[in-house]
């Protein structure tokens, strides 16, 4: 039997979420709700673990190398295995609140918790975040592009007056990203899931051969010095807490079941993610990294130059960069639907939409604000990083570890209603122990954060 736990009102009574906590009917019809968070009603235990892998991989992965640059490949392993066993659990805690207040959104559980000031704070990381995921998009596209152009072509186009990473950007922009961010629907950005799959698989594939084929001119670092860069890498690699909500409400079954099947979602995501972050961590950087020289990682290992003595060298070169070309230009659009929700849902309030003229001008707004840092940013490395740490560890650590603390104390109700209490439905309080390690959590990840975005600065100035 369903056991409840008592909210007291002075908490939610002030939040749009109040209706959901009371009516069911308030959560909009499946339409609205399948429109909104890009997700079906009811969704397999294997197809939500393909999404969750996929958007987890597709974030970052050409970046991992340049994390096991910073860090080294043992220290690269270390502290893969720590983030990675972080989110798992923070993803947990999220869910864990998910279905103690029934509400399955970030942004209203962040405003049911601390207000408004929580759903603008999570709406800044979360949009921070996409944004920085945007830019890097357009970045490795350009990057992709350019080196699929034969040498004599790339040579020329250096007499230009605009150069050629600016023009293959707005060409992009302007060509694919425009439309396809203003008028595809989700239905038809849904194959992106099968493009990533193959293009990650082929990149793991590619840097093997190239390993196997390639004897590397100096040894490797066991731990390098730049551990903070590398840990904010990872991080926005692992993070993916904004899907969280939508993926647990979409799962089957209800109480201990969909608990159950969240669990199992989220731990095969994150061991999936983890050992193909690792393997092409390790590889990209077994294949590329040199001690007499800094930054020999690129963040894009494609960007790289790739051996091309013999045939089937260019050919899978060509190819892994033709691949993740096609998954930037459709992760893009995903991203971008995502950033722009959460710009309507600010302004418009849950359900709301501007008109058609305001929508489509919104969105070329929201384009050309990744655009523009887009062209003249050579290496996503460093934007991935910064990502990292003022986006990801809020949105992926500091915020979920916060909501749980704040509701770990709700008490259970065994029968009947009592008088300024919400029913909300739930197993069993968290223990003492559980606030603890939560709350212990908490301080290691904001010193992180703070240790990080100090030593960020220190090195960009220095």
């Amino acid at each position: 039997m369903a056991r409840c736990f008592s909210i007291p009102c002075h908490e939610v009574i002030h939040s749009p979420s109040y209706s959901k906590l009371v009516k069911s009917d308030s959560m909009g019809t499946a339409e609205e709700r399948t429109q909104l968070t890009g997700t079906k009603e009811t969704t397999s235990v294997t197809k939500a673990f393909l999404n969750l892998t996929v958007c987890i991989l597709a974030s970052a992965l050409l970046s991992i190398p340049y994390g096991f640059d910073k860090t080294g490949w043992l220290g690269g392993i270390l502290l893969l295995l720590c983030v990675g066993a972080l989110v798992d659990y923070t993803l947990l805690c999220m869910g864990e609140t998910c279905m103690k207040l029934n509400v399955f959104d970030y942004q209203e559980i962040a405003e049911i918790s601390f207000g408004k000031f929580g759903r603008y704070l999570q709406a800044a990381v979360q949009l921070g975040l996409s944004l920085s995921l945007m830019i890097s998009y357009q970045i490795i596209a350009a990057d992709n592009i350019e080196g699929m152009l034969s040498p004599e072509w790339v040579k020329s186009a250096s007499t230009w007056d605009i150069p050629l990473e600016i023009f293959l950007v707005i060409i992009l922009t302007a060509i694919i990203l425009i439309p396809l961010s203003t008028l595809a629907t989700l239905k038809m950005l849904s194959y992106s899931s099968t493009v990533s799959i193959i293009s990650i698989c082929l990149l793991c594939i590619s840097l093997l051969y190239f390993d196997i084929n390639r004897i590397p001119p100096n040894s490797v670092e066991l731990v390098s010095s730049e551990v903070y860069t590398g840990l904010s890498v990872f991080a926005t690699g692992f993070v993916c807490h904004q899907l969280i909500t939508p993926t647990l409400d979409s799962l089957p079954g209800e109480g201990i079941t969909k608990r159950q099947n969240f669990h199992k979602v989220v731990h095969f995501s994150i061991l999936v993610s983890f050992s193909f972050f690792t393997a092409v961590g390790l590889m990209g950087y077994y294949l590329c990294h040199d001690v007499t020289r800094e930054n020999s990682c690129p963040g894009n290992i494609l960007k790289w130059n790739l051996p091309n003595d013999g045939v089937w060298d260019k050919i899978i070169a060509k190819v892994s960069m033709a691949m993740f070309l096609v998954t930037a230009l459709v992760a893009y659009p995903l991203e971008h639907y995502s950033c722009y929700n959460t710009i309507c849902r600010l302004i418009y309030g849950e359900w709301g939409s501007p008109p058609t003229a305001l929508a489509i001008t919104l969105k070329l707004v929201t384009i050309t604000v990744t655009t523009v840092p887009a062209m003249f940013i050579t290496d996503v490395g460093p934007l991935v990083a910064w990502a990292g740490n003022l986006a990801a560890f809020p949105l992926g650590f500091i915020l979920p570890l916060s909501l749980s603390l704040k509701h770990s104390r709700a008490t259970p109700i065994t029968s009947g209603e009592e008088e300024g209490v919400l029913q909300v439905e739930e197993g069993s309080s968290t223990s003492t122990t559980e606030v603890l390690l939560r709350g212990g959590l908490l301080v290691l990840t904001a010193v992180l954060m703070l240790v990080q975005t100090i030593g960020g600065i220190v090195s960009a100035v220095v």
